[in-house]
């Protein structure tokens, strides 16, 4: 599998698994009774996975976007930046 899909596959798990944390502890926490009417309702089940589902792709979007921004080093950069660094302090002399 490409490194790409690997990342993007990863961090939008991490929203999902964020955005279902989220909600439970909003359905345990009883806020706002929403726990209540979820255990009321005939269909507090399908509601509970599609708000899990729509804050999934809200909060993968933004942990895509995190991830994003703050990029992650790989050895390959790393060794290129040791390289255009000392190239630089070359051209200092």
């Amino acid at each position: 599998m490409p490194e790409l899909l690997r990342f993007l596959l990863r961090n939008a798990l991490i929203g999902f698994a964020a955005a279902a944390f989220f909600v439970s502890a909003l359905a345990l926490a009883d806020i706002g009774r929403f726990g209540t009417v979820l255990r009321a309702s005939d269909i507090g089940l399908l509601a509970f996975a599609l708000l899990v589902y729509l804050l999934g792709l809200t909060f993968a979007g933004v942990q895509i976007g995190f991830a994003l921004m703050l990029g992650h080093a790989t050895p390959d950069d790393d060794r290129r930046e040791k390289r255009l660094r000392k190239r630089w302090s070359d051209r200092d002399r």
